[in-house]
């Protein structure tokens, strides 16, 4: 197992496929996770997860790509 006693916050901008179960797990250590996302539905499962152990701290959008449905998410999260 790693430990991540010195980092206290993740930055992670993942494929359109969200995180895996292992960055999940990876994730779910940290004090803080700051997470971009350009897949609603993958966040949404992502999030499903990392809520067990994390709090909704603060949500964005940002409209990157004017003229296209396309949007990505902010959301930052903190540790229980």
């Amino acid at each position: 197992t790693m430990t991540f006693d010195k980092l206290q916050t993740l930055f992670v901008d993942p494929p359109r496929a969200g995180l895996d179960e292992t960055c999940r797990r990876l994730a779910s250590q940290f004090d803080r996770i700051v997470y971009v996302s350009c897949n609603p539905e993958t966040l949404v499962r992502d999030l499903a997860e990392l809520l067990q152990t994390h709090e909704l701290e603060r949500v964005a959008a940002f409209d990157q790509f004017p003229y296209t449905p396309h949007l990505e998410a902010g959301v930052v999260l903190v540790k229980r």
